[in-house]
């Protein structure tokens, strides 16, 4: 009974790895990282293919608000700031594109849409993605 348990879950750890995988493969060919940022600890996150996006070293240093902020294209800032502030009062979706320019000085567009957990009215979570849509803007502009 116990070799059968352990069986079982050495199987369903490989399939997790193996779904894993998947995933983190499937980001890197859309170009789709993913964000979290938890109101109440301030603790924020990004998928390594977040950096990728922004062109940044994942162990360089912890992403913070900063970090992304720190990217967008100072004639966007505004936009983004405001569209945020809008998502977390309820009032509508995040959902926005945008430049950012990477520490070589390249501009760089992408698209981002975030869904805000609230408790109570009072927005704790946010959990969002971020897709390099670059070349579809390029071949737009063409």
């Amino acid at each position: 009974m116990k070799r059968s348990y352990a069986n079982k879950l050495k199987q369903t750890e490989k399939e997790c790895r193996q779904t894993e995988e998947r995933l983190i493969g499937a980001q890197r060919l859309m170009l789709v990282g993913y964000w979290e940022w938890n109101l109440e600890t301030k603790k924020y996150g990004w998928c390594d293919e977040m950096y990728r996006i922004f062109n940044l070293t994942p162990q360089q240093s912890p992403p913070r608000t900063g970090t992304f902020f720190n990217c967008v294209h100072p004639e966007d800032r505004e936009r983004v700031v405001r569209a945020l502030g809008k998502a977390l009062v309820g009032e509508q979706p995040f959902n926005i594109e945008h430049r950012i320019v990477w520490t070589d000085g390249s501009v760089r567009f992408v698209h981002g849409k975030a869904e805000v957990t609230f408790d109570g009215g009072r927005p704790i979570r946010i959990l969002g993605v971020v897709q390099d849509i670059t070349d579809r803007r390029r071949v737009e502009e063409l």
